[in-house]
């Protein structure tokens, strides 16, 4: 495989994965970062091959400003995925808890007698 071959591939891949992501298709998502990462082992080894000292052609250079373009809009989507997780694993939390804690009290200011149907994992 040429380095320009390595660097489209590793394009391809990247933008696979973001495309998935502003999709929505999380379940996806797995496989298209397990062909980005093996993408990536291809361009690192044309990397490794190529002499320091040789600029590559044309052709090359405007493969490898896509590629950077691509990985920018890839970090910038899957930050955002990541953030309305975040959100929304944080509302769950929330939610949960708030069943959990019946808030009522007897009288005497003592909490009745209330088993939570759920525990929290602090984790999650």
């Amino acid at each position: 495989m040429t380095f320009l071959e390595a660097t489209a591939l590793l394009t391809a891949a990247m933008r696979q994965e973001t495309t998935l992501a502003r999709t929505g298709a999380l379940g996806q998502i797995q496989q298209a970062a397990a062909a980005k990462q093996a993408a990536f082992a291809v361009f690192q080894a044309e990397c490794a091959a190529r002499d320091v000292r040789n600029p590559g052609s044309e052709a090359e250079q405007a493969a490898l400003r896509d590629l950077l373009a691509a990985a920018n809009e890839s970090a910038l989507v899957l930050e955002a995925v990541r953030g309305v997780l975040d959100d929304f694993i944080n509302r769950l939390k929330a939610a949960v808890s708030a069943l959990a804690d019946s808030g009522t009290y007897d009288p005497k200011g003592q909490r009745s007698r209330h088993a939570p149907a759920v525990r929290l994992n602090a984790n999650a």
